[in-house]
């Protein structure tokens, strides 16, 4: 396949590769990730401007920064939702009944996706969007627990460890909504994931980062498009 656009991604720690080490209960980046297997795939190098932790509102001030420098990319994939639909677990855990938002509400979500989206068409990039791999719930309030957080105040919040996959899922839906709406190149990666099944081997022990294999098929997912006249089409 011969691939000439400069491709760039903004997102946060699931396209860096982060995962999570089951054995030393850290976060370590995988050698090869998805991200490095698509560009051994395309023999192309993709601009990795991901942050762990990042939200789409930081991400927004650093893809400003990278335009007004003179950024050089045909294509960029945005990957934003699973920290902004993120809670401030020890607010919640000390205060529960509290009227807690995840970090980045809804409206302000998707406005600051759309002006993304805007700022990058108005440079003569073209955007593409994707949606989000799933998540474990239960798995990951285990991972709060473990980190300190009350686990009866986490439940009396959310009524159910299922709640937290719910958040993760309403954010992706509207990312794909947003993309069907804006006309945008679009990855179906959660509809990747659960057509495989079993996505829990998919999953690090957190719940919340694709382990090995989940970036195997992010892969997967990525070089089963031909990236051509800035479009993405199956092969």
């Amino acid at each position: 396949m011969n691939v000439k656009q400069r491709i760039g991604i903004w997102g946060d720690s699931i396209l860096k590769g982060v995962v999570f080490d089951e054995v030393k209960g850290t976060y370590r980046i995988l050698a090869k990730g998805c991200v490095q297997m698509v560009e051994q795939a395309f023999g192309i190098k993709i601009l990795n401007r991901t942050r762990f932790g990042s939200t789409v509102d930081k991400g927004y001030q650093q893809l400003n920064k990278a335009v007004e420098s003179g950024l050089d990319c045909d294509i960029i994939l945005l990957e934003y939702g699973g920290n902004d639909c993120d809670f401030d677990w020890g607010a919640v855990s000390a205060n529960p009944t509290a009227d807690h938002q995840p970090r980045t509400p809804m409206p302000l979500f998707l406005e600051t996706l759309q002006q993304m989206v805007k700022t990058l068409r108005d440079h003569s990039i073209e955007p593409a969007l994707m949606s989000l791999p799933p998540i474990d719930g239960y798995r990951y309030l285990d991972y709060l627990v473990s980190k300190g957080a009350d686990r009866k105040q986490l439940l009396s919040f959310l009524g159910s460890a299922q709640q937290i996959y719910q958040y993760h899922e309403w954010y992706s839906i509207s990312v794909t909504h947003l993309a069907e709406r804006l006309k945008c190149l679009y990855i179906p990666v959660r509809e990747a994931f659960l057509a495989r099944g079993r996505c829990n081997e998919l999953i690090c022990l957190d719940g919340i980062h694709p382990n090995e294999k989940g970036h195997q098929l992010l892969q997967e997912v990525f070089t089963s498009y031909q990236i051509k006249n800035h479009l993405l089409e199956p092969i």
